[in-house]
């Protein structure tokens, strides 16, 4: 190897160093970004961060001191009932989810759904919702109720063997028209 070929090598290895340690240091600069695909899938309106000052010790994060018990139920049962259906992804018919759960969905929602086309992988072919269970979550947006509704269920590979699989599925309800619609959903986002 020659001196020149020895030096342009040697340049080359401190501009990658370079570039490397750059790039590290403003991706520490940016906002975490979801992780993976299906964590990405998301339309929720923006929550704003600073809580409104309380009277009366009222928690502005507690949804439960400021919306009806009527209202409450109702919207754990539409994102139960959304999750049943968005979540029973059938690789032989991929936009059959999107159709099932339209009736929960705000008609933006649906729109921008309809248009992503899933698809299955050797791994994912059709998932099977079995359980599902919800909790609260903590919300300071007086115009939405969320609730945080885990599915248990089973993922079926192309040969048809089965695993199971937990999916926590955060649900945004807004009141469209006399009745609550869900408008945005985030599978599997850490806090």
């Amino acid at each position: 190897m020659s001196v020149q070929q020895k030096k342009m090598l040697v340049f080359l290895s401190v501009v990658v160093f370079l570039g490397i340690m750059i790039s590290s240091f403003l991706s520490k600069e940016k906002p975490a970004s979801s992780q993976g695909e299906k964590q990405a899938l998301s339309s929720e309106p923006v929550q704003k961060e600073d809580a409104p000052p309380t009277q009366n010790n009222e928690n502005p994060y507690d949804q439960t001191q400021r919306n009806t018990k009527e209202d409450l139920q109702s919207t754990k049962e539409i994102a139960k009932e959304f999750v049943k259906a968005f979540a029973s992804f059938n690789a032989k018919n991929p936009s059959e989810h999107i159709e099932k759960a339209k009736p929960y969905m705000s008609e933006g929602m649906y729109e921008n759904y309809k248009e992503q086309k899933e698809r299955g992988t050797l791994t994912y072919d059709k998932v099977v919702p079995k359980n599902l269970e919800t909790t609260e979550v903590s919300n300071n947006n007086t115009d939405i109720i969320q609730w945080n509704v885990i599915m248990q269920g089973d993922v079926y590979d192309v040969n048809g063997n089965a695993e199971p699989e937990e999916d926590w599925y955060l649900v945004t309800l807004e009141k469209q028209e006399a009745e609550y619609k869900v408008v945005g959903v985030r599978v599997n986002v850490s806090n």
